[in-house]
């Protein structure tokens, strides 16, 4: 089959277009790489370094997975004027796509469209209209779309965006450089944290379906507060005020797919791994530094 994804250099694209590939399907990967990078080599995979609205690809396409957007709630904040063209606008070309290949079109949504208002944010709200927008072309033009809602999605090739990254990237982050834990407001918001295997498996299985569900959840059920997650760092903690826009819990209540992997021993084999690491390196600069006296 022959797919295009968009934002298929990112996160959770490039797990997608990997999977694809090894699957035996050819991918159109479309992504400007402003946040994402990573590629792979191979034959199936041709890769257009562009902006999605500036985009004309011909020939035959089985469906178009949208992922590209302004990642993150926090940074769209920051600026609403650019997330809110990055959210709306790629998708009415995705649809005007899907409409001349007459092919379906798969959606990146967000939980956060179901558990805070549409307007509490531009990145919500962004989402938010490009549903509305996928539901008239549908409607008017019969444009079938599916609608993917992602929960807090974590593991291999997760950004790092700063102060806006995700709670476990930034997590991590913190880890590395030695500072501590920043956790707004008082920990008790509780997110359902899924590893992008478990989200890809799920979606691989959406798009090989025959009847396939208008809208599909790809979380785990399971939530954690972010204070749980903090305790599993094992790290020193500060605690800051709160930010607003931002939803208190979210949980998967209809899961796709089965989950494989729980983020609290995800956590713990990183930092296990972590510690070798910094071991290691520790105990090589110590070597390092006899050889230099001894010389």
């Amino acid at each position: 089959m022959n797919f295009i994804v968009t934002g298929g250099c990112g996160f959770i694209g490039s797990h997608l277009v990997e999977a694809l590939v090894v699957t035996g399907n050819n991918v159109i990967v479309v992504d400007d790489q402003r946040s994402g990078k990573f590629k792979i080599k191979d034959d199936n995979v041709q890769y257009i370094t562009q902006e999605v609205c500036s985009v004309n690809i011909k020939g035959k396409c089985d469906g178009i997975i949208h992922l590209a957007n302004t990642p993150r709630i926090r940074l769209a904040n920051k600026k609403p004027l650019l997330a809110l063209r990055n959210g709306i606008d790629p998708t009415i070309h995705v649809a005007e796509m899907a409409r001349k290949f007459n092919c379906p079109l798969y959606f990146a949504s967000s939980s956060s469209t179901i558990y805070t208002d549409r307007t509490s944010n531009p990145y919500t709200l962004s989402k938010a209209v490009s549903e509305d927008i996928l539901n008239m072309y549908q409607e008017l033009y019969g444009v079938t779309s599916h609608i993917m809602y992602f929960y807090n999605v974590y593991g291999p090739r997760e950004a790092n965006y700063g102060e806006h990254s995700t709670v476990i990237r930034s997590f991590k982050t913190a880890v590395q450089t030695g500072n501590p834990l920043r956790i707004f407001g008082t920990g008790k918001k509780t997110r359902d944290f899924t590893h992008v295997y478990d989200v890809v498996d799920g979606m691989l299985n959406l798009l090989m379906m025959e009847k396939k569900p208008k809208q599909t959840h790809f979380g785990k059920g399971d939530p954690y507060s972010i204070k749980e997650i903090a305790d599993a760092f094992e790290h020193p903690v500060v605690y800051e005020f709160d930010r607003k826009g931002e939803a208190q819990d979210t949980i998967c209540e209809k899961p796709f797919m089965k989950s494989n992997y729980n983020v609290i021993d995800y956590i713990k084999f990183w930092k296990e791994e972590f510690n070798e690491a910094k071991k290691y390196f520790e105990v090589k600069n110590k070597l390092q530094e006899i050889d230099k006296r001894n010389a």
